[in-house]
């Protein structure tokens, strides 16, 4: 039984370090992949820290957490995104991870100070497993918005700074004369 759980956490941890090393994404849409890592532990294939369970929602903390709290909030059913459970999921199953989302949330003791709920789909939403799944970010300011923003000033500024250097250099060629 120890063997089969540090088998489990070794292979876990190898799939998680291949994607985040590879920069790995997925497709939102298609067939569902059976042997994605979900997939996995919700058959109790590999092992997960649980946090919360119910008929329709299963929970377990992030192995690799970018927040003192990081809890992966996934639907039991078959979903490879937010476009595939909100076009196939039962009303009974949409409302039970939006409750769950907010159960999970009161548990970890974040509700109140506040966190972040955020899902990817496809490509370019940096979707790594093709099962759907939202991270539960907080214990401490998560700040995603402000910082894809600060990233987007320093690209503008970037460019104006590119700009200004190109038309310094351009008006340096052709200087004034005085002379009438």
């Amino acid at each position: 039984m120890l063997k089969s759980i540090i088998f489990s956490v070794i292979f876990l941890i190898a799939l998680t370090l291949k994607s985040q090393a590879s920069g790995d994404t997925v497709s939102g849409v298609g067939q569902y992949d059976e042997n994605n890592v979900f997939a996995k532990i919700l058959r109790k294939e590999i092992t997960a820290n649980i946090v919360f369970e119910n008929e329709y929602v299963l929970a377990f903390k992030d192995i690799h957490p970018i927040k003192p709290i990081h809890i992966l909030v996934i639907p039991k059913g078959k979903y490879r995104s937010i476009l595939d459970f909100s076009e196939k999921a039962s009303d009974v199953e949409i409302s039970a991870l939006i409750r769950a989302l907010g159960i999970i949330a009161k548990k970890m003791k974040i509700a109140q100070d506040g966190f972040s709920i955020m899902t990817n789909s496809g490509h370019n939403g940096g979707q790594t497993v093709p099962h759907l799944h939202f991270h539960l970010l907080g214990g401490e300011k998560v700040a995603w918005e402000q910082s894809l923003r600060s990233k987007k000033k320093q690209q503008v500024n970037k460019e104006i700074t590119t700009w200004l250097t190109t038309l310094r250099a351009s008006t340096c060629q052709f200087p004034y004369s005085a002379k009438r």
